[in-house]
This record gives C-alpha cells, structure tokens and sequence, in this order.
C-alpha cells in the first residue's frame, strides 16, 4: 500500500459566468482524473451558490475585501499541491504565485510565464479553440468536448426547492427570452425582434414567454413584454440559483451568446443561441439539444464589444422567422 497521499488540488474558476459554466466540464474532469484528490474551488463572489461539480469547499474571492496577491497569501498554509489557473489574467497568476503551490497550472501569456510553473501555449490562432476545449488541455490533450460537457448538479430537489423560493407563480408551460449580454450591444438580438417573435410565437404556440435577465435588463425586457398577454418580464426579479431552477423547466430557451446560454447549456435542454459579433467556435454551448444561429459576415466575429459601422448586420439580419423556423423544428421534434 503506497504511503504518497492524492494531489491537493485547486481550481481558479473564471470571472464570467459563461465561462465558469464552461469550466464545469473541466472540473468533472479533474475529479475523474484525480478520484483521491480533494478538488477545492476558488469562485467570484456571487456565483458561489451555483451547484458546481466538487470534491471539496468552496472558496469565495471577493475582489473589493482583497487584492489578488492578499488573497493568494491566505491560501499558503492549506497545502494544496496543484492549482489550476483558467482565468487568462495577469492577476489570476499573481495569486497562485502567492500562493506558494508548487504546480501552478495555466496559459502564457500577460507576462504570466514567470508567475506558473507550467505556462502552456495556446494552440492555433486565438480564439480559434472552444473555450472549455482550453481548459481541458491544461490537464490532458486527449481530452474531448463531448466526453466532458458542462455540468451543474441540479437534481429535482434542488430545482423544485430553487423554483419554490421565486416570488412569482410560473405558468405550467413556458419558454425563455434572455435579451441581454453583458459584454455589449454587438452581442444582443435587436429587442424589435425579440418581440416580434414573442407575437409569432404566442399566435403559434399559446404558450407563455418568460424574459429573465439582471436588474440591468429590466428595459429591455418591458421593451419586448409590454401589451402582450402571456409575455411575463421578470428580469432583476431572480436570484441566479432560481434563474437555473426557472431554466430547468423551460421547454426552449432563446437568447444571446451569454452566461444564460451556457447555463441552458449545462442542463442539456433544448435552446437556440443567437450569435453576433463572437465566434460559435469559441464559445458555442456544448450541449445536443442546441441550435445556434450566426450571419457569418465577412467583418465576423470582431469580438467588439460595439460595431464599429455601427450597422450590427451580424444580429439585425438573423430575422425572427428564422428563429420561429428553428423553435418549430426544436418544439416539434420534442413534443
């Protein structure tokens, strides 16, 4: 019987909600890698209640109590053997290297060569790898996407206790609009359209239509709601965890390419993603049951965060019919 105790293992999970979704998929597989390692999490404060595959604690990192460095230091008496470093910023490194682990795990790059133990190079141009495809090759290339998809441990019990915590009766049946996007307009489906398809798809369908989003969105989501029955806007309204729940039983989801998306995603549940000024390359969802939508053009993917013609071709010509074309073949196909 051998006497060398299992890895110590942490993970610096993303900033972005998408992407720590994404990472999802890497985390499981760390656990399947390591399957004597206790596997902790370093989370951004805020996201520390999404179910993520674990075999350990969660560790909140709230920037505004310490810096990066500070918090790197309060991490040197655990012990941990190996941390995992998915964020691709110079200040993510800087705390692995405060942390004194001794195999600090990441991508070049930022000046963070000094900093990791093990600075990987990306492969092939940027942005030109999926993005949780990345986080995989950082623990073996052998590794493949559909092996290892996103996941979130939501189980029935989980969902029915985060669907009992939101204010609001849900209707039996519903779909989701989620119209917003953080990182900018050159992600975001014009809201014209979103409501013209809520029309078409209320007069196809008789269903009732959800638009969930942050406090932020709340305007755009009476933009799209406002005089239509059965349009409900409850963006800001939401905790994230009963933003998962409400997702959990929606029978499609459409929406940007945004943290919501990838939470469809790691579900497994039917959605149609509208792609603007990024690439589906990078961070389409890993998920069947996904339709996603993209012009293609020959200024795409930028990845700006405005069009810089200030024409956004890449949203406005993804016409709602061929949204409702894609929702009929998804909701058909599932009924």
């Amino acid at each position: 019987m051998s006497d060398i105790s299992p890895p110590k293992i942490l993970i610096r999970t993303p900033n972005w909600l998408g992407d720590l979704v994404m990472a999802s998929g890497f985390i499981r597989a760390v656990l399947d890698y390591y399957p004597e390692s206790e596997v902790d999490l370093i989370v951004k404060s805020g996201f520390e209640n999404l179910p993520l595959p674990r075999r350990g604690k969660i560790i909140v990192f709230d920037s505004e109590e310490y810096s990066a460095g500070a918090f790197g230091k309060t991490l040197v008496s655990a012990n941990y053997s190996h941390i995992y470093v998915l964020p691709p910023s110079f200040s993510s490194a800087w705390m692995a290297f405060q942390s004194k682990i001794p195999q600090r795990i990441g991508y070049a790059g930022e000046f963070r060569s000094l900093l990791l133990s093990k600075a990987k190079k990306h492969e092939g141009k940027p942005r030109s790898v999926h993005i949780l495809k990345e986080y995989l090759n950082l623990l073996d290339p052998d590794l493949s996407l559909e092996k290892n998809p996103p996941h979130l441990e939501t189980t029935s019990d989980w969902i029915e206790n985060h669907l009992n915590s939101f204010q609001q009766t849900l209707p039996e049946s519903y779909l989701v609009f989620t119209p917003g996007a953080v990182y900018g307009p050159a992600k975001q489906w014009p809201l014209e359209h979103f409501r013209t398809l809520a029309v078409q798809m209320i007069q196809l369908f008789g269903t009732s239509i959800l638009i969930l989003g942050t406090a932020e969105d709340a305007e755009s989501g009476t933009e799209i709601s406002e005089g239509l029955e059965g349009v409900h806007n409850y963006c800001g309204q939401t905790s994230l965890t009963e933003f998962l729940a409400i997702l959990a039983k929606a029978k499609l989801l459409i929406g940007n390419d945004s943290g919501s998306m990838h939470l469809m995603g790691a579900l497994q549940r039917p959605q149609i993603a509208v792609f603007g000024s990024t690439s589906p390359i990078w961070t389409a969802p890993v998920n069947p049951y996904a339709s996603v939508l993209s012009r293609n053009l020959s200024c795409s993917p930028c990845f700006a965060r405005t069009c810089r013609y200030g024409h956004y071709d890449c949203l406005t010509k993804i016409q709602p019919e061929l949204v409702l074309q894609e929702a009929q073949k998804i909701l058909l196909m599932k009924n």
